[in-house]
């Protein structure tokens, strides 16, 4: 009996102690709406290499908004330049028959990480847009890519005026039909 009251004092305690909360819900709600969340100090890590060659001229905001659109199952308009603390929508429209995203590695230079910033929907179908907002806090590069088709489409994010060059594919031949003697097609790599 005597240990029934400390027992049931220490319950309490712990009861209460785990339900108790010192943050302000109201940081919660606007987290769940606000663009994903880039760490604000430090540089980006070391990005992937997007699978795709880039653009040679950075597509920049208008009005807040960069337009890009996806054919041949390539982004169309793949190297973004974006300002330092602004919110930049991405705009992606979906002119393949078959369904694409537009996810950011985040930071960290990983994807599908919590730092991450993907399309909503994160899944476009043909002709229809998808879109994320992306406000870097740092200079730097940020890598994407498709989800759908990881091995073939991507891009960079040049944010701010980073001191170091961007990173880039090393393009490679890629095979391309000649005539066999016996006048059937065959594959061969061209120097």
């Amino acid at each position: 009996m005597r240990y029934i009251i400390p027992l049931t004092l220490l319950l309490l305690m712990l009861a209460f102690g785990a339900c108790g909360d010192d943050d302000d819900d109201s940081a919660d709600v606007e987290s769940a709406t606000s663009p994903a969340a880039f760490p604000s100090v430090g540089q980006p890590g070391a990005q992937p290499v997007p699978p795709q060659a880039l653009d040679g001229t950075a597509t920049e905001p208008q009005d807040g908004v960069i337009e890009i659109s996806t054919a041949g199952t390539l982004f169309v308009g793949n190297l973004l330049a974006v300002p330092i603390g602004q919110a930049v929508t991405i705009r992606v429209t979906n002119g393949d028959s078959v369904t694409h995203n537009l996810r950011v590695a985040g930071s960290d230079g990983m994807f599908e990480t919590e730092d991450d910033a993907v399309t909503t929907p994160d899944s476009i179908g043909t002709g229809a847009i998808g879109e994320l907002s992306f406000s870097p806090p740092v200079d730097g590069y940020f890598t994407f890519r498709c989800d759908f088709h990881p091995a073939t489409m991507g891009g960079q994010i040049v944010a701010g005026s980073p001191s170091e060059p961007p990173v880039t594919q090393e393009v490679t031949a890629s095979p391309t039909p000649s005539a066999s003697p016996a006048g059937e097609a065959s594959e061969t790599a061209e120097p």
